[in-house]
């Protein structure tokens, strides 16, 4: 007679394999959650990193353009708004003849042009080397640039300025004629440039809850909010003439040389597991340019 043989686990073999089971999933699962949170809370940086880096081309587009002196034309105490006076054309002087000053000035594409608000212009003094802006009493009305003699700025006969009118890409300079007695010292084939007032500033986001955004206002125009969110310590800071590190308080307009950028930016979306917006600060110094010797 022969014993059948009877194939299995055992009670306690089952319950061992469960417990070991168990003990591997749970180090696997959290594994996997440290892994899941520590994505997710990079990604909120990058996010971060992103909204401030934005805002940062944007602002550095307008602020190279800036010269070191008269081109910031107001700033709030808080540091949360600037106001500056940004190029969008460029030319020379051809004569000037008391309130009326005609320029050539260069070719430029039509959108610059429509998005932008005239406010002025400046003429730079080849003594000294500055701009001397020129805001008309009237910038939206009879003083905005009008349609100027040609032959003034490019023939060669008495009181003519032999400028040569330049074209590119079939857009063709112009020669036109700004108003304003305090022009009168411009003197032929000096820079000029028309400048739009444009606002930069930290206030309230109209997208985001209790957060900042970066604003934009050309004077004129209509106030858009260009990129949020934004902390509440993003502000501008300040340089002035001999500064090596900025400053909170603001000095004079006039003694302003550059701008620091405190872009502390927050990610637009919270992660389940973080008690708050991870915030990443982006900070950048900029200088304003302006070479006085030719």
């Amino acid at each position: 007679m022969t014993q059948s043989v009877r194939k299995g686990f055992t009670l306690n073999e089952v319950l061992i394999s469960l417990v070991i089971l168990s003990v591997i999933g749970a180090a696997f699962t959290r594994i996997l959650t440290y892994q899941t949170r520590y994505l997710a809370h990079e990604t909120s940086l990058r996010t971060a990193r992103s909204v401030a880096r934005t805002a940062n081309n944007i602002l550095l587009s307008d602020l190279r353009a800036v010269q070191d002196s008269g081109g910031v034309d107001s700033v709030w105490s808080t540091g949360k708004t600037i106001r500056i006076l940004v190029p969008y054309r460029f030319g020379l002087v051809c004569a000037t003849n008391g309130p009326v000053t005609t320029v050539s000035m260069l070719p430029v594409d039509s959108a610059t042009i429509a998005l932008s608000v005239y406010k002025g212009f400046a003429w730079r003094d080849s003594l000294t080397g500055r701009y001397h802006y020129i805001m008309p009493s009237d910038p939206t009305g009879a003083d905005i640039p009008t349609t100027g003699v040609g032959p003034t700025c490019t023939g060669n006969g008495t009181n003519q300025a032999q400028i040569l009118s330049v074209s590119s890409l079939a857009r063709s300079a112009n020669v036109l004629e700004v108003k304003s007695p305090a022009a009168s010292g411009a003197t032929v084939a000096a820079p000029v440039f028309f400048f739009q007032k444009v606002t930069y500033s930290f206030r309230t986001s109209g997208v985001y809850p209790n957060a900042l955004g970066l604003w934009r206002n050309v004077e004129g125009g209509a106030n858009e909010e260009l990129v949020a969110p934004f902390d509440t310590s993003a502000r501008f800071r300040f340089y002035q003439v001999g500064d090596d590190t900025s400053r909170v308080s603001p000095p004079a307009v006039g003694d302003i040389r550059g701008l620091e950028l405190v872009l502390a930016a927050l990610t637009p979306v919270k992660a389940s597991n973080q008690a708050s917006k991870p915030m990443q600060k982006v900070v950048t110094s900029v200088f304003f340019k302006n070479v006085r010797a030719y």
